[in-house]
């Protein structure tokens, strides 16, 4: 009987796996479009894949080939429904369903959100005079999305007399955030709502109105307007930038005196402030901008404080005389530090924030503005994220938020005179977390006489250093963006089997300091993907995994890196996984009617320039596929993505699967419902993550 059952079962494996290796994947037919630009001749057989009316997506072809290619995803995971629910279940366990927030104090109200065990999305809520007192709800999103698909809250703020809550809310995932005021007293709807907003919302302290940016037809943020509550007329415009290179966004100073407009690109920006107690709206420009030349800034007492790199590579902070800031005397306060990247500030009343960054991990300092004493806080992990702000101004709540990849979230208030740190939150995991059965550690590979570093995080007993262990290597690697060391549900489910967890920080993004984001972009470019590539070498140098043993993960600017080192050295990995993927690089930065693109030629240069568009086509990962052999590669996209067109993906795909030479699958799934971050409740979300990580189960054949 034992070898019928053996019998039996092999009968059914080699069935299984005769069918995974039979699936046929969809079709993708070719259409010629050719044009030809610096007397050179770009061939795109898949341009049709780009619905002509986007952003609206309504072509029956381009959608019955976007369900097909879902559907052969879902083929493809199959056999792995219970998988799939086994890890849903894991990663949910890891949570805390039932949870609350630490408080924000404002005046003698106490905001907080919560979320209930059964629900998908956060309930906003306020209690007044102390946290003890009865609640009250604000805004329960569950009810908000109640019959919806997507629903993502970007904004819910609270008029300065507390008496009004105005919220920004996205239901198609394009970004695209309309406005609703509602009376907390009289518990209604007013009559004002604005659609197409970028989702801030920043009230006036002394007029019944707040700020906005609307979106223009092409879904960018070139203007801040002012809304007067019940006012029927059109709004007014506070600002407006003509330069598409630049956007603005709106803010008020921690001290709530003054209201800060950014006008921002990826080289430079400027900065307005507007007076609470100008009634003309009157924005002053504090420096006009200057290439290569960013700064922040904040208001206390008689100055405004300044985060600058003017004559400081790793910033500095400035000082200058309210009565006296036009002149452009920007006395140092706190002088550069040739060690010490100067990532963010904050302010209080009595104290300044300061967040430093060495060789990519986190430094806190704390001075007393009124002493000059400076304190700094310290941490033991040899790899983590810290970062320090406050609450509340004229309170003076210092608070740090600490993690690593071992560590779940842990949130402090600081006590600057006891210098001492008192937790007010840490993160929960109900199924239970041992730091210690864990190690976070750091490396570096050596490249271009650079040492990028690589951060390592595996379980003690399943790591045996002779190459075994697969491994996963995450980067992304753009925009000036450091990858976080927090702690990571879906992390700990891939140690827990085995494999090491690695994150490159490589160049393009800012670890290291501004200049480790410069040195790779617009002509240099290609080193991020050189770095991940001896990332991933010194890796398999130092036996944390082998050839072949790979998985490699990117999302957005960070798909673009899988794309393009999938070309360059497809051998080294097993799988790859590419969110969103920017792989389409040269067409997307030739169409200035994409969202994106203009201010973008300021990170990867302007392919209408000759130098540009050779550099750009030499990498663009959907124009460099090659006749050679990749491994299994999973990608998702979102049909309203306002920021990596949907079509991206489903190109990159249909190029691979007609020119590489190997069997190994390809997939792609096409979330009909979202945009460019994917599910919008929490349950949809881990689902999505149960996809990631089913699919490297199965290419590794982990259980």
């Amino acid at each position: 009987m034992p070898y019928l059952i053996i019998f039996i079962c092999m009968i059914m494996l080699q069935s299984c796996q005769q069918k995974e290796n039979t699936m046929i994947p969809p079709q993708t037919e070719k259409i010629v479009h050719s044009f030809t630009i610096h007397n050179q001749t770009i061939n795109d057989e898949y341009e049709w894949l780009r619905d002509k009316n986007w952003p609206m997506v309504e072509d029956p072809k381009i959608l019955q080939h976007l369900t097909n290619e879902n559907n052969y995803f879902e083929q493809f995971f199959a056999d792995t429904k219970s998988q799939k629910e086994q890890i849903f279940e894991e990663l949910k366990a890891r949570i805390k369903l039932d949870d609350q927030s630490p408080y924000i104090k404002r005046d003698n109200y106490y905001y907080y959100t919560r979320t209930e065990a059964d629900k998908e999305y956060p309930i906003y809520c306020r209690k007044i005079g102390n946290m003890e007192a009865t609640e009250e709800v604000l805004l329960d999103v569950n009810k908000l999305a109640a019959n919806k698909k997507f629903t993502k809250i970007s904004a819910l703020s609270i008029s300065p007399d507390h008496k009004l809550m105005a919220y920004a809310a996205d239901f198609s995932g394009d970004e695209r955030y309309t406005i609703y005021v509602y009376d907390l007293i009289n518990k209604k709807y007013l009559a004002d709502e604005i659609n197409n907003t970028l989702g801030d919302i920043v009230w006036h302290e002394h007029i019944p109105g707040f700020f906005y940016t609307p979106t223009n037809e092409n879904w960018r943020c070139d203007t801040v307007m002012f809304h007067m509550l019940g006012d029927k007329q059109t709004d007014k415009i506070i600002l407006h930038e003509p330069n598409s290179l630049y956007n603005v966004n709106v803010g008020k100073s921690a001290s709530r005196q003054y209201i800060v407009i950014d006008v921002g690109g990826h080289d430079s920006n400027e900065a307005y402030v507007l007076l609470m107690s100008d009634q003309n709206f009157t924005p002053m420009l504090v420096k006009a901008r200057q290439d290569g030349i960013f700064y922040d800034l904040e208001h206390h007492g008689n100055y405004f404080y300044i985060k600058t790199n003017e004559q400081a590579k790793k910033f500095r902070i400035a000082r200058i005389a309210i009565d006296d800031f036009t002149n452009n005397n920007w006395e140092d306060y706190i002088t550069e530090e040739q060690e010490q990247y100067l990532t963010d500030f904050d302010i209080t009343q009595n104290y300044l924030i300061l967040n430093y960054s060495i060789l990519g991990l986190p430094l806190i300092k704390i001075q007393d503005l009124n002493t000059l004493q400076l304190k700094t806080i310290h941490f033991p992990d040899q790899a983590y994220t810290a970062t320090a702000g406050s609450t509340n101004f004229d309170e003076d709540d210092l608070r740090v938020t600490y993690s690593s990849l071992a560590r779940p979230n842990t949130t402090y208030k600081y006590d600057f005179l006891q210098d001492s740190l008192s937790i007010l939150k840490v993160q929960e995991i109900p199924s239970g977390f041992n730091p210690d059965e864990y190690t976070v550690e750091r490396i570096f590979a050596d490249t271009d006489n650079v040492k990028v570093p690589i951060t390592l995080f595996y379980k003690k007993s399943l790591f045996k250093k002779d190459g075994s262990n697969p491994l996963y290597l995450y980067g992304y690697g753009s925009y000036g963006y450091s990858v976080p060391l927090v702690f990571r549900n879906a992390a700990v489910s891939m140690v827990n089997r085995g494999f090491v967890f690695a994150i490159a920080h490589i160049r393009g993004g800012d670890e290291l300091g501004h200049d480790w984001y410069e040195a790779a972009k617009f002509l240099n470019k290609t080193r991020t993907f050189n770095d991940f590539i001896a990332s991933t070498k010194k890796l398999i140098a130092e036996k944390y995994t082998s050839m072949g043993n790979i998985a490699i993960c990117g999302g957005s600017a960070g798909g673009l890196l899988i794309g393009a080192v999938l070309n360059q050295a497809p051998e080294l990995f097993k799988a790859a996984i590419a969110h969103v993927p920017f792989v389409d690089v040269l067409n997307t930065m030739l169409d200035e009617s994409l969202p994106l693109t203009p201010g973008e030629f300021k990170e990867w240069g302007n392919p209408k320039e000759l130098e540009y568009f050779n550099y750009i086509k030499s990498y663009s990962p959907y124009d460099n596929i090659k006749a050679q052999n990749y491994p299994t590669i999973m990608v998702t996209a979102g049909l309203s993505d306002p920021r990596v067109g949907y079509w991206e993906a489903a190109k990159w795909v249909a190029r691979l699967r007609a020119t590489k030479t190997d069997d190994n699958l390809i997939v792609l799934k096409t979330n009909m419902e979202a945009g460019h971050v994917g599910a919008s409740g929490r349950f949809d979300y881990l689902k999505e993550t149960a996809d990631d990580l089913v699919f490297m189960f199965k290419v590794f054949k982990k259980n």
